[in-house]
């Protein structure tokens, strides 16, 4: 899951609030928020030509688990390296808030538009859950506490949005004790962090209760699904791993370690974890580090100026419209399957989801996201503080 706030905003873009280079706004962590999505779109890919097809598809499931952990991991490390100065907690609560709400109220609307009125069921099949759900999902509040929680309602996907408003509320507190790190501690900032990942999951392999027969672990109990993947407390190490990183990037902005072999670390832990450790470590603490990894020498890219595929204009628009596809993409899944007829190659509709939302998405993201922080990001009283200043400065 991936939220907007996985890479530089646009407005920091071209203020250049990180320094006089356009690369020192790190345009690379864009292109990577689009890689982020399509491996989350990858996993939902291969549930639904499971439940089309009846294949095994499951090797690609823990897909997703990846993808909302870079975009957790990226959300920290972005919001940190762009913090403004001077900024209030009021005006930071409210761009977040504008950034994230409409986009996902229209999405919210679509699904259930989908469902009451265009008779599409839901996913898994045969879920039917009541209203509070759907209403619960409506205003991100139903993965806040065990016990009610539900991720069957609404738009399903939208589960992560919950978390990063939790980050975004603790943020103003985090970071002025992130910044009060000294530089030689830094690293071992991003260790302890780590470390709680790892911890989160350690704590919940001891809970007990009846297997879920979820995608994301077949053998997980519904108390350590909750506590170790949705429950947003259990998710705040990434997020704060990725103010630490930020920092590392600003004090130590070359690494060892390049895009590439992060990558193929990503790959080799995923192909190695579930031979060695229990479903709920597989779920985001055996990717922490290698993600960690990715990131700063992603951002490591473009402040040194080597070269970076992310950061080519197509890479980067496709980053702006990401988070608008994550909130999209399911619900696109969920009609043309539904709607096209089972004689179609899965593959066929794999490509038409992709191809049909990244078109919705880019709607979105130009009718809605954009306009939206444009009207309402700064308040009134703001915007007319700040207009005497800036007539003052054009004769």
């Amino acid at each position: 899951m991936p939220t907007p706030s996985g890479t530089v905003p646009q407005e920091q873009r071209t203020a250049g609030a990180a320094g006089p280079s356009a690369l020192a706004r790190l345009p690379s962590l864009t292109g990577l928020r689009f890689v982020a999505i399509c491996v989350v779109f990858a996993s939902h890919a291969a549930l639904f030509g499971a439940l089309r097809t009846g294949r095994d598809y499951s090797v690609l499931y823990p897909l997703g688990a990846l993808g909302v952990s870079l975009f957790f991991i990226l959300s920290g490390f972005v919001l940190t390296y762009s913090a403004r100065s001077g900024d209030t907690a009021p005006a930071f609560w409210r761009r977040r808030f504008v950034k994230i709400y409409p986009a996902h109220l229209v999405a919210w609307t679509a699904v259930m538009l989908l469902i009451w009125a265009g008779n599409v069921p839901r996913v898994p099949p045969g879920s039917a859950p009541p209203l509070s759900h759907d209403l619960a999902n409506l205003f991100l509040v139903n993965t806040v506490a065990p016990g009610w929680w539900s991720v069957d309602g609404g738009n399903g996907v939208a589960w992560s949005l919950v978390c990063e408003l939790f980050f975004y509320a603790l943020f103003p507190v985090l970071l002025p004790l992130v910044r009060r790190i000294r530089p030689e501690w830094l690293v071992a900032g991003a260790v302890a962090a780590v470390a709680a990942a790892w911890l989160v999951p350690l704590l919940a392999l001891g809970l007990g209760g009846a297997a879920t027969g979820s995608p994301l672990g077949a053998d997980l109990s519904v108390d350590q699904l909750f506590y170790a993947y949705f429950w947003p407390v259990g998710r705040l190490p990434e997020f704060v791993l990725g103010m630490v990183l930020a920092r590392l990037a600003v004090h130590r902005p070359r690494t060892r370690v390049g895009i590439v072999p992060s990558a193929a670390l990503v790959v080799a832990v995923l192909a190695a974890g579930p031979h060695v450790l229990s479903s709920v470590f597989l779920l985001t603490a055996v990717t922490v580090v290698p993600l960690a990894l990715l990131i700063r020498a992603t951002a490591a890219a473009d402040l040194n100026a080597t070269r970076s595929l992310l950061r080519s204009p197509q890479a980067v628009f496709l980053g702006d419209i990401s988070y608008a596809f994550y909130l999209l993409h399911f619900t696109a899944f969920m009609a043309l399957y539904h709607y096209l007829p089972q004689s179609w190659p899965n593959a066929l509709l794999v490509v038409l989801v992709f191809v049909l939302g990244q078109l919705a998405a880019w709607l979105l993201h130009a009718r809605v996201e954009v306009p939206g922080m444009r009207r309402f990001a700064v308040s009134r009283a703001r915007r007319r503080a700040a207009a005497p200043s800036s007539a003052a400065g054009h004769p």
